[in-house]
């Protein structure tokens, strides 16, 4: 069994017939929708309106951590002859020598050497600055510039040195934002989150997929005793991106779309259609644009349009959604990507840990804060969509590697249940949620064994 101390399942009798559970459903990604197309305007309006709404979120925890004494300034008002100990807030830029650069890419026509191809970024002249509305500033002192990369809000406290940097003190985030209360539930929904299909031709059908789908439809009797009746209780299945393999080179290595060849991502699109169209029929499917699938690579990436989904388009239970992706399931505020903004935190700092990226996004208060700085993203000009007002209960990436799950407790109290959802065609795994206790386990269905177990 997945959860055996869980005695809230709904166990039918022997020879009477499964029910599949249902819960109330909420689509919450109203904000990652382009209401219109307009590329006229220029990246700086996003980070304007970052700070502008996170400086209105990060006064009160200022208050709460050094108390109202102590002075919020602008960069502005600092004084180098007289310097007074304050709070400043604005937008980190990291600035790094070894980050890819346009200028160094044609550098070729100029007959120097080319950049070499790398995977990360980070270097021991990295150097943190900070920039509010008007101006930037050196950073130094007790913060690390490793763990942070461009974009992220924060307040610093300290003061001016004659030099013109910024001594730090200490630093706060906003860390989340309030969060809903759990309200008790009377069963146990299931959530099954899997990425990373990486489907390359018409009926590619692994047996480990098609076992899944066995598991799915509760036809597993006697394999596993009681994962047929606890797979009575999967309400939702989410697709995290990455459903078609791309099989063709980067244009260059600037991570920039990756192309595929027609045919073959023809024949791709179908088997994944095979496989949404068996499970629709059982269970509502969620299926998410990644990185490599035929959508806007821009993020917010756009539901991946009904007609490539013939089959599919057919079940009102089958859902094309947004990237990011948040909803209300069982009174559960769940959020989740396909895992770019974790892959990207990564390469741009010395956080190695996909767990560990995922954390600090969420601490940090936002989804995606390399955009647009290394991750394209849509011009928003009026509000920025990825900022986290609301903290949820799960939040999830996929396509990061190998499962990984924490529950995170936030600064005013907050829980957050994080998982790392790994790539079902390199270990044939997917995550189950338990959304009454917020417990997540991974199940294997490889053919040389079936285990069902917590990591």
């Amino acid at each position: 069994m997945l959860f055996p101390d869980d005695s809230n399942f709904s166990k039918p009798s022997a020879g009477s017939t499964f029910e599949r559970l249902t819960v109330p459903y909420t689509y919450r990604s109203e904000c990652f929708h382009f209401v219109k197309k307009d590329f006229s305007k220029q990246f700086a309006f996003i980070y304007a309106s970052r700070l502008e709404e996170m400086l209105k979120l990060l006064e009160d925890s200022v208050q709460k951590k050094w108390g109202s004494e102590m002075p919020i300034r602008r960069l502005a008002d600092l004084r180098e002859d007289c310097p007074q100990k304050c709070v400043i807030i604005g937008t980190l830029f990291k600035h790094q020598e070894l980050k890819p650069s346009i200028l160094r890419e044609i550098s070729e026509e100029n007959q120097l050497a080319p950049q070499p191809a790398r995977t990360h970024y980070t270097a021991d002249s990295d150097i943190l600055i900070l920039e509010d509305a008007l101006q930037r500033i050196k950073l130094v002192g007790k913060i690390d510039v490793h763990s942070i990369v461009t974009g992220v809000v924060c307040a610093v406290m300290g003061y001016e040195e004659s030099d013109g940097r910024f001594f730090v003190e200490d630093h706060i985030f906003y860390q989340g934002g309030p969060q809903e209360e759990l309200k008790p539930l009377q069963s146990s929904p299931l959530v099954v989150l899997m990425s990373g299909l990486n489907q390359t031709s018409a009926n590619d059908f692994s047996p480990s997929l098609e076992l899944l789908q066995q598991w799915v439809f509760g036809n597993l009797e006697g394999l596993v005793e009681g994962h047929d009746w606890e797979a009575a209780s999967i309400v939702r299945i989410i697709i995290a991106g990455n459903s078609v393999k791309a099989s063709a080179k980067p244009k260059n290595h600037l991570h920039s779309k990756v192309t595929t060849e027609t045919d073959a991502l023809l024949g791709a699109i179908k088997s994944v259609d095979s496989l949404i169209h068996n499970l629709a029929q059982s269970v509502p499917v969620d299926l998410m644009p990644g990185e490599f699938d035929p959508a806007n690579h821009m993020l917010p990436q756009q539901a991946m349009h009904h007609c490539l989904f013939p089959r599919s388009v057919q079940f009102s239970s089958f859902k094309g959604v947004t990237n990011p992706y948040a909803f209300e399931l069982a009174d559960r505020y769940v959020i989740g990507t396909s895992g770019q903004n974790v892959l990207d935190v990564m390469r741009y700092s010395k956080v190695e840990s996909p767990l560990e990226a995922l954390k600090a996004t969420l601490r940090w208060s936002h989804l995606i804060p390399t955009a647009p700085d290394t991750l394209p993203c849509y011009p928003y000009y009026q509000k920025d969509p990825f900022i986290v007002g609301e903290c949820p209960h799960v939040y999830f990436a996929g396509n990061v590697g190998k499962f990984m799950t924490e529950m995170w407790t936030g600064a005013n109290g907050q829980r957050t249940r994080l998982v790392c959802v790994p790539s079902f065609s390199e270990s044939q795994s997917i995550a189950v949620l338990n959304l009454r206790t917020l417990e997540c386990r991974k199940i294997c269905f490889k053919m040389d064994g079936f285990e069902g177990g917590e990591e």
